[in-house]
């Protein structure tokens, strides 16, 4: 079953990509940062903070940001997935912070991981994408 819908809550709720596509910008820990790059998004007016699902492949990804979804699409599209450690190291927090085994690439179901079913699954996180930025309230 494929399926995307977006949820709203009170509070920003981080989800799996988060730590990885939101990164601190104010020299701060990242769970008291209030600056990041990019942004997190705000509140929509009268909804409150967006939550993004995605169900595709017997599998529900969540995203806090259509930014995260953006760079879940450009990652999983590649024909050789990024090692966890090279990303751990690329984000700078191989020896201080979350491991190779806390990326979000690691919590991932290794059926979601060859190259055919990605192949699937980017197409329909593709038109999910597309679906959630012509939604007629700004989500960015």
């Amino acid at each position: 079953m494929k399926r995307h819908w977006v949820e709203y809550g009170d509070t920003w709720m981080p989800g799996p990509m988060s730590f990885w596509v939101h990164v601190e910008a104010d020299g701060r820990p990242w769970n008291q940062a209030a600056v990041f790059d990019p942004p997190r998004p705000g509140p929509i007016g009268g909804r409150g903070y967006a939550r993004f699902y995605v169900e595709v492949e017997g599998f529900t990804f969540y995203f806090a940001s259509l930014q995260e979804l953006e760079v879940c699409i450009q990652t999983l599209a590649r024909r050789v997935l990024p090692s966890t450690l090279s990303a751990t190291v690329a984000r700078g927090v191989a020896r201080h912070g979350p491991g190779p085994n806390k990326h979000w690439l690691s919590r991932l179901p290794s059926r979601l991981l060859p190259m055919r079913r990605r192949l699937r699954v980017v197409e329909y996180l593709r038109k999910s994408l597309a679906d959630f930025e012509c939604d007629s309230v700004d989500t960015r």
